[in-house]
C-alpha cells in the first residue's frame, strides 16, 4: 500500500492526509500509510545526531511539538518529491482560530527545526523566526 501511495502523490500534487502517527519533528505518517517527510526543515535525530546544525528543542520536544499540531487531525499538502520512501511536502492544518499552520514554519518558529536551505531554495522559511507565531501557508 506504501508503495502505491508513493506512486500517486506525483510532485506538485495536492494531496490530504488525516496525521495518524508522527515519527519525530519532521516525519509524519497518513492514515491511508503514506510517509511524509516536512519539506525544507530538519529536526534533531532520535539517536541525538543533526544533519546540518541542531535545532533548539530536543528530538523528542520536536516529536511532541508536531504532535501536538498535527496528530488525529486533517493536513493539506502539496508534494515536492521523495526521500527515503517518504513524500516530501508542504503541509497545514487548521489552526484553533480556523487559519491555516504550516507545519514546517510552526517547527521552525518553535526552535523545533531549522532550516534546511538545500530543501528551501526559494527561502519559503525565512520569514519564520523562532519565537514568532508561525504565518499562514502561502502555496
Amino acid at each position: 500500500m506504501l508503495l502505491a501511495a508513493l506512486a500517486m502523490v506525483a510532485a506538485g500534487q495536492t494531496f490530504d492526509c488525516r496525521v495518524a502517527s508522527v515519527h519525530d519533528g519532521d516525519t509524519m505518517r497518513c492514515a491511508d500509510g503514506t510517509r511524509v517527510r516536512l519539506q525544507g526543515i530538519d529536526a534533531n535525530e532520535l539517536n541525538g545526531s543533526c544533519h546540518i546544525s541542531c535545532a533548539r528543542l530536543s528530538a523528542s520536544a520536536a516529536r511532541d511539538r508536531l504532535s501536538g499540531l498535527a496528530l488525529g487531525k486533517p493536513a493539506q499538502c502539496l508534494s515536492t518529491g521523495k526521500s527515503y520512501r517518504r513524500v516530501t511536502a508542504w503541509c497545514a492544518v487548521a489552526g484553533s482560530n480556523g487559519s491555516a499552520i504550516d507545519l514546517s514554519c510552526a517547527q521552525v518558529a518553535a526552535g523545533a527545526a531549522v532550516i534546511w536551505r538545500r530543501f528551501d531554495p526559494n527561502h519559503r522559511l525565512d520569514r519564520c523566526t523562532p519565537g514568532l507565531p508561525p504565518p499562514m501557508i502561502v502555496p
